[in-house]
């Protein structure tokens, strides 16, 4: 299910957590938006749910 990776972008953060989704979102919000976010699984699917922010 997973889908092919692009040839080219300008960040990647690996981490879908709540850092990495944060650093993600706080890019786009400063108008970076070729951006790639790596996580192995799912968003959240690591100790992300400990976490009260998320």
């Amino acid at each position: 299910m997973g889908q092919d990776l692009p040839s080219r972008t300008e960040v990647i953060v690996i981490g879908g957590g709540v850092i990495g989704c944060s650093i993600s979102y706080h890019l786009a919000r400063l108008g970076i938006t070729d951006t790639l976010l790596l996580e192995r699984r799912q968003l959240t699917c690591g100790t992300t749910w400990h976490a009260a922010g998320l």
